[in-house]
């Protein structure tokens, strides 16, 4: 029990090559189901220690934070960590068929050692404790991400897949930038142990930049208006499942390392009474939730619709952090569990309906009702 911080990465992360080695396509199926329910199964039991004891402080190889890494738990990465496992384990099963449909079965055993990395990366960055580490996983899982919608059969995938590459890059870019101006300040990388040395350097134009950079390469990977043109193409020519993981995951995921740097690491008065972040905040997400509905409704293509849709509920989340007050922040979190459960479930919808009606397009539902009654 007290190595399951550990496992819960070391997991997935081993898995993914053993999926290479396997090649059946039978025995990778089952396998990385298997560990997918491992990981839900220990986030739950993680979940249950948080509200029983508090805080669980892990220390990677027994080194004392701040010179280790640590892995931190409480009640909100707790909480990210369940959505985001218990989103893998219903959507890898579906894959089973949903991979068999939209990806070549000789790339079977690539889309489950690349879907088991993603989830690695995911659940790394909702875990640590440690800023370089949070950009570690970031790439873990972006780079996993990347080849996972280029897996697709439509060609327009890998365009996609490239797209979301570039602005990736730029985004994790942003934000290796902004952990580097901060150690350079503090000499830590330690969230908590930031929090603490921050304060008597937050008025220097250093610690603005690293904000700046922080926020802005955040928002490229939560897809926050208009840093969002990457999502629609990659969610509706990527594979149903991975539409659906994707979605359900990988901006909720952004949007808690968002909400981890206001108001554990720089701190709730220097983001809102000094940097004022919500005075960009709240207008982007008014536009992204006009926008993003609008676009959605003169869609043609069934899961360009939905991705559409995302960006909108993105704008509802980024508001609730942008309202800068208790009322705001807990509608933010909730609706990120809302939205994970509704996004998810439709883009699985959507992957039957194609199933059955053989195109992707909505002037090709007619008549759906009497075929899937």
């Amino acid at each position: 029990m007290e190595q399951l911080p550990a496992l819960q990465i070391v997991l997935p992360l081993v898995a993914a090559p053993l999926c290479l080695l396997l090649r059946n396509a039978l025995w990778v199926r089952c396998f990385a189901v298997a560990v997918s329910w491992l990981c839900l199964a220990m986030a739950l039991s993680l979940l249950d220690r948080v509200l029983a004891q508090g805080v669980i402080s892990y220390h990677m190889g027994g080194w004392p934070p701040p010179l280790g890494i640590e892995y931190r738990i409480d009640l909100l990465n707790a909480y990210v960590l369940v959505i985001v496992s218990g989103i893998a384990s219903v959507v890898l099963p579906f894959g089973i068929e949903g991979a068999a449909l939209r990806i070549p079965r000789e790339r079977h055993y690539l889309f489950y050692a690349a879907f088991l990395l993603a989830l690695t990366g995911l659940l790394g960055i909702t875990i640590t404790g440690d800023a370089f580490n949070i950009f570690v996983f970031l790439e873990i899982s972006s780079l996993a991400s990347y080849t996972l919608i280029s897996l697709g059969r439509d060609r327009r995938a890998l365009t996609a897949a490239f797209s979301y590459l570039v602005m990736g890059t730029v985004g994790g870019t942003f934000i290796l930038i902004g952990v580097g101006l901060m150690y350079q300040m503090t000499g830590t990388l330690n969230l908590q142990d930031l929090a603490q040395r921050l304060p008597p350097v937050l008025e220097t134009r250093t610690i603005g930049m690293a904000f700046a950079f922080l926020v802005i390469g955040t928002s490229i990977k939560l897809a926050v208006f208009p840093l969002h043109q990457w999502l629609p193409n990659a969610y509706s020519f990527a594979p149903a499942v991975v539409s659906a993981f994707l979605s359900a995951t990988a901006t909720k995921v952004a949007y808690y390392v968002l909400v981890r740097l206001v108001f554990t690491v720089f701190g709730a008065v220097f983001v809102f009474e000094v940097m004022r972040l919500h005075l960009l905040l709240v207008p982007l997400s008014l536009a992204a939730m006009f926008v993003g509905s609008i676009a959605a409704i003169y869609q043609t293509h069934l899961k360009r619709l939905l991705a559409y849709s995302s960006v909108a509920q993105i704008g509802y989340m980024t508001l609730g952090l942008g309202l800068a007050n208790q009322s705001g922040l807990t509608g933010g979190l909730v609706h990120l569990f809302n939205h994970a459960l509704m996004k998810g479930g439709l883009f699985l919808v959507a992957a039957c309906v194609v199933y059955r009606v053989g195109s992707e397009y909505i002037s090709d539902l007619r008549g759906l009702g009497r075929r899937m009654p």
